[in-house]
């Protein structure tokens, strides 16, 4: 074999080699851009994600903090009302709207008790309206049935109700929604 021959084989494996390096190099840049291209889907995926846990813990956290206001007020007038029921009413509405809310934002632990809350909340300001009305009456002659329902309503309309029990089952609810509870 003379040195012609050998040195055309040398350069047909070098052109080959070229080309299978070539062919290997672009494979490898293909299946890189692949795979960052996975890394930045994953990447915007988890970033979204994150974002929207953040707003749905904020818009949580003010419907919470929403409701355990409008509670503390209505609470506090729910214990003795001596005079107009309405500002107990508004409360109880506003108080019913952030428990809506809470409905909507969860989880159902938290809803549930913010629906004990002001279910309970709602009896209570509807008996101290009945009885407010029955004390303002003219007085006139009463039904048995009707001196029967006006003591029911007296020793239902406890001020240590339920609602203080189920607020603490709200608070521990919701902290532990918020990831604030105490272990």
């Amino acid at each position: 074999m003379d040195q012609g021959v050998a040195a055309l084989i040398a350069a047909g494996f070098g052109v080959l080699g070229t080309a299978v390096g070539g062919a290997a190099a672009v494979w490898g840049a293909k299946i890189g851009a692949e795979r960052s291209a996975q890394a930045v889907k994953q990447q915007v995926r988890d970033q979204a994600a994150a974002e929207h846990a953040h707003w749905l813990r904020q818009q949580r956290l003010e419907a919470y903090e929403r409701f355990e206001d409008n509670y503390s007020q209505l609470a506090r007038l729910a214990v003795r009302i001596d005079g107009d029921v309405s500002p107990a009413a508004d409360l109880l509405r506003d108080l019913a709207h952030c428990s809506s809310r809470i409905e909507i934002l969860g989880p159902l632990e938290v809803s549930f008790r913010s629906v004990q809350i002001a279910t309970a909340l709602g009896v209570r300001v509807a008996q101290l309206h009945v009885l407010r009305r029955i004390q303002s009456s003219d007085g006139g002659e009463q039904s048995e049935e009707y001196s029967q329902l006006v003591s029911q309503l007296r020793d239902e309309s406890d001020p240590s109700n339920r609602w203080d029990e189920y607020h603490r089952g709200f608070v521990q609810a919701a902290q532990k929604v918020m990831g604030s509870h105490l272990a």
